[in-house]
C-alpha cells in the first residue's frame, strides 16, 4: 500500500514542509505491537497489516494516538500534516486530526471532512468508496487548510492561537467485524513555503518527496506532483536553470550509495525534460552519504538525508 497520489490542480495548491519533524513507516515494527514512534492516550492501537505494508490499527473504536516527541510544545509556526486513511464504507467511520487549539480539529469522513460543524464533501467522488485516502494539512502562521486527495475542502484564513502538538482518534463501528479503522504514512514536517519563493531566497529547496524503488532509480507514482511543480514553475521561469542533486542515507556502501543518488538525479533530471523542459537547463549530480543535513541515528533523520535537492545555477 503506498500514499495516494495528490491529484493536481491550480486551484489546489499543497506544498509539503520540506524540514521532516516526524515520519512513521511502520517498516521496522512487529505486527501486534503497539507503534513505537506514538504514545497512546485512550483505547487500544497495534501494528497490522493491509496489502503488504504496516499500518497502525485501532483495535478499539475511538481510539487516541500521538506522535512521541521529546517535547511538550513541538509544532512549528509553518508546518505540514499528511497521512493516509483507510474507509471500509461500512457503518459510522470517521479519523479525527486534533490540536491543543480544538478550533482547528478536523473530522475526515469518507470523501468528504467536517469543520467546525459543517460538512464539506468532495466535488470529486460521486459516492464514497472502499480503500485509502490522503489527508494533507497545511499551517501557515493563521492560515489553516485541508486537502482530501488533493482537493482543497477547508481554506480558513485566521485560526489563532497557533497549534503547539496534535493528536489522531479513530471512530469505527467495524471492530467486531474485523474491519477496523487504519492510518498510515504519516508525515509531519516544517515549513510549506511555494518553490519558486524557496529557490529565489535560498538558493534551493529541498524535498522528501521524490519516491524511488527500494535501490532503484525509478519514479514512483507518488513523485509525479512535484516534479510537476517544477516543471510548471520552469515553464513560468523560462530564466531558470537548476541543478538536480541526489542525497541518500548511511544504509549501505559509500561507493553503493554514491552511484544510486547518480543514477536517481538522472532520473529526475529525465523525467523534467522528458514534461518539456530542455535539458540545457538542468544538471544531475548525486552526491550519495556524504553531504547528511543531520546525523543518521534514527528514522526520522534517515528519511530527511533522503532527499532531492535543486539548486539555483547562475
Amino acid at each position: 500500500m503506498e500514499a495516494q497520489t495528490r491529484a493536481k490542480k491550480k486551484s489546489d495548491d499543497f506544498i509539503p514542509g520540506d524540514k521532516v519533524i516526524f515520519l512513521d513507516s511502520l517498516k521496522s515494527e512487529q505486527l501486534g505491537e503497539f507503534p513505537s514512534r506514538w504514545d497512546l492516550k485512550s483505547g487500544t492501537v497495534e501494528v497490522m497489516e493491509m496489502d503488504g505494508h504496516g499500518v497502525i490499527g485501532f483495535v478499539a473504536s475511538q481510539s487516541v494516538i500521538n506522535p512521541l516527541m521529546d517535547r511538550e510544545n513541538w509544532l512549528p509556526e509553518i508546518f505540514t500534516v499528511e497521512f493516509d486513511v483507510y474507509f471500509h464504507n461500512r457503518g459510522n467511520e470517521a479519523y479525527t486530526l486534533m490540536f491543543d487549539n480544538r478550533k482547528m480539529d478536523v473530522v475526515i469522513r469518507n470523501s468528504a471532512i467536517k469543520f467546525q460543524g459543517t460538512l464539506t464533501r468532495s466535488a470529486k467522488r460521486e459516492k464514497p468508496k472502499v480503500g485509502w485516502q490522503h489527508v494533507a494539512v497545511s499551517f501557515n502562521t493563521r492560515a489553516y487548510k485541508v486537502y482530501l486527495n488533493g482537493e482543497k475542502l477547508l481554506n480558513a484564513p485566521a485560526i489563532s492561537p497557533r497549534p503547539n502538538r496534535l493528536m489522531i482518534k479513530a471512530l469505527s463501528s467495524n471492530t467486531r467485524y474485523d474491519k477496523y479503522a487504519m492510518v498510515a504514512n504519516v508525515r509531519i514536517a516544517e515549513g510549506g513555503v511555494p518553490l519558486y519563493d524557496r529557490l529565489v531566497t535560498n538558493g534551493r529547496f529541498v524535498t522528501n518527496d521524490i519516491h524511488f524503488d527500494y535501490n532503484q532509480a525509478t519514479l514512483r507514482p507518488s513523485s509525479r506532483t512535484i516534479i510537476e511543480e517544477v516543471v510548471e514553475m520552469m515553464k513560468a521561469h523560462p530564466e531558470l536553470k537548476l541543478s538536480i542533486e541526489g542525497h541518500t542515507d548511511s544504509d549501505g556502501a559509500a561507493d553503493y550509495n554514491l552511484a544510486l543518488s547518480e543514477k536517481r538525479a538522472a532520473a529526475v533530471k529525465a523525467a523534467i525534460v522528458d514534461a518539456g523542459i530542455e535539458a540545457g537547463r538542468l544538471n544531475a549530480i548525486g552526491y550519495g552519504e556524504e553531504k547528511p543535513i543531520m546525523p543518521n541515528h534514527n528514522p526520522e533523520a534517515k528519511a530527511a538525508n533522503r532527499r532531492v535537492e535543486f539548486v539555483l545555477l547562475n
